[in-house]
C-alpha cells in the first residue's frame, strides 16, 4: 500500500459546487447537470473532476479514442478475383471463395478490376479493463467506517462506424484501396458521489459526435503465386492519416504506418490465410494518473503489433462461410486497476485512506473471434455478415459487435 497526502477538495468540493442547496432530509439526492461541455472527451473530464480521482476521465476519453480509432475497419479488398489468360484473352475467376471479412489475402483482384463496398459497425461497449461501464467505482475515502465517501461513474459508450471501401487493381500483382470511416461516438455519464452520514450527489453530462474517422490508404502487392493463382504470399502497406477528431474521440490525431506480410493457401473448397504486421505511429498516446508531484505516473502508448488468421470454406459457389481470429497488442500501454493508498488523517474528512482506479503496469492486449458469411447476390454483388466476438481484452471492450457489409466488383 502506498502513502499519500490526500487533497480534500475531493469531496468539499462538491459541496461547494452544491452551493449548500442539500435538502432538508440529507438522505435524498440532489441531481446536478447535465454539465455544458464542448467535446466528448470534455465530457469524461469534467464529469470525473468532483469524483476524488480527476485523472480518470482523461484515462477513460484516451482508452475510448485508441478502441475507436484502431479497430479493423476491414478488408477492402474486392471479393472476386481475377487474372488475365492469354489463351482465353480474358480475365478469368480464380478463387472460389469470396475473401475474408477482416483478415487479408495474398491474392489481388486483377488488373483492372474495381470494386466498391461498405461495412457497418455498432459497437456498445461492456466493459473497461474488465470493469463493467455501469459501476465504475473510481474513487472510495475510507475512515473510521469502512466507507465514508464513494464515487460511482456510470457510462454507456457506444460508437457506430459505416466504413466506405474503393480497390482498384492496378495490375495482375498490384492493388490499390481507400477506406473512409464515418463515425459515431455518444458519451452518457452520471457520477454518483454517496456519502452514508450526508445523502448522494448525482453529476450528469453527455453528448454525440459524428464525422470522418481516420482514413486508411492500402497498398497490397503480390510477390509469389502458385500455379493456379490460389496460393500466394504479399506484402501489405496500410497509411492511416489522423483525420478524425480526437477531443471527440474518433481518432488518435496520428500518422500511422501498418507494414504487413500474407501468406494464403488453397485446397478444394478451403483457403487458410495468415496475416502479421506492426504499424508505426508517429506521436503517441498520453495516459497519466494526474496525481500530485512524484507519485503521477505516465505512459506513452505508441505503436502496435497485428496478427491474424483465416479459414474459409466454400458451401457453394455462391455461398462462402468463414472463422477469423485477430489480435492487436499496443506497446508501452498500461491497464485500469484499483489501488490503495494511505493517507494522513484529514479531521475535516474524516478520512485516512483511498482506493482509486488507476493505470498501472501492464499490456493493453485484444483478441476476437469473427464468425461470418458472404453471399453472391447475383452478378458480382456480394452481401456479408458476421460477428467479432471479444475473447481477451484489457482496454475498452464490446462482447459481441455485428458486422454488415456489401461489396460490389466491377
Amino acid at each position: 500500500m502506498r502513502e499519500w497526502r490526500l487533497s480534500s477538495y475531493c469531496i468539499v468540493s462538491l459541496a461547494v459546487l452544491l452551493g449548500g442547496s442539500w435538502p432538508a432530509d440529507a438522505q435524498q439526492t440532489t441531481v446536478l447537470g447535465p454539465i455544458p461541455t464542448d467535446s466528448l472527451s470534455e465530457v469524461l473530464s469534467e464529469v470525473t473532476y468532483w469524483s476524488g480521482n480527476p485523472g480518470v476521465g482523461d484515462v477513460i476519453s484516451a482508452l475510448t479514442g485508441l478502441e475507436v480509432a484502431t479497430a479493423p475497419l476491414g478488408s477492402p479488398s474486392g471479393g472476386f478475383v481475377y487474372s488475365y489468360d492469354e489463351g482465353v484473352g480474358a480475365p478469368l475467376r480464380r478463387s472460389g471463395t469470396f475473401g475474408p471479412q477482416f483478415v487479408e489475402r495474398a491474392l489481388t483482384t486483377g488488373r483492372g478490376t474495381t470494386s466498391f463496398g461498405l461495412n457497418v459497425f455498432n459497437a456498445t461497449y461492456d466493459t473497461l479493463s474488465g470493469y463493467p461501464l455501469d459501476d465504475l467505482r473510481v474513487a472510495t475515502f475510507r475512515g473510521p467506517q469502512p466507507i465514508i465517501s464513494s464515487s460511482t461513474l456510470k457510462l454507456r459508450l457506444q460508437s457506430q462506424t459505416v466504413a466506405l471501401f474503393s480497390s482498384v487493381g492496378v495490375t495482375d500483382n498490384l492493388d490499390v484501396a481507400v477506406a473512409v470511416p464515418i463515425v459515431r461516438v455518444a458519451v452518457d455519464a452520471t457520477l454518483m458521489q454517496e456519502e452514508p452520514a450526508v445523502g448522494t450527489a448525482m453529476l450528469l453530462a453527455g453528448g454525440s459526435s459524428t464525422g470522418l474517422g481516420d482514413i486508411a490508404v492500402v497498398g497490397k502487392y503480390r510477390f509469389w503465386k502458385s500455379s493456379d493463382e490460389r496460393s500466394g504470399l504479399a506484402g501489405l502497406v496500410t497509411l492511416r492519416m489522423p483525420t478524425g477528431d480526437e477531443d471527440n474521440l474518433r481518432g488518435l490525431s496520428a500518422w500511422r504506418t501498418l507494414v504487413s506480410a500474407i501468406a494464403s493457401a488453397a485446397r478444394g473448397r478451403v483457403a487458410v490465410h495468415a496475416n502479421v504486421g506492426y504499424e508505426f505511429w508517429d506521436r503517441s498516446v498520453t495516459l497519466s494518473n494526474n496525481q500530485p508531484g512524484p507519485f503521477d505516473q505516465v505512459w506513452e502508448l505508441a505503436d502496435q503489433m497485428q496478427y491474424g488468421m483465416a479459414v474459409e470454406f466454400e458451401v457453394r459457389p455462391t455461398l462462402t462461410f468463414m472463422v477469423e481470429a485477430m489480435g492487436r497488442i499496443v506497446r508501452n500501454s498500461g491497464q485500469l486497476e484499483t489501488v490503495s493508498f494511505d493517507t494522513e488523517y484529514s479531521p475535516e474528512l474524516g478520512s485516512d485512506g483511498v482506493n482509486l482506479l488507476q493505470v498501472t503496469s501492464g499490456r493493453l492486449r485484444k483478441f476476437v473471434m469473427v464468425p461470418g458469411v458472404k453471399l453472391n447476390l447475383g452478378g458480382n454483388r456480394l452481401f456479408s455478415f458476421g460477428l467479432r466476438i471479444a475473447q481477451g481484452d484489457t482496454g475498452l471492450r464490446d462482447t459481441l459487435t455485428p458486422l454488415v457489409g456489401f461489396n460490389w466488383t466491377l
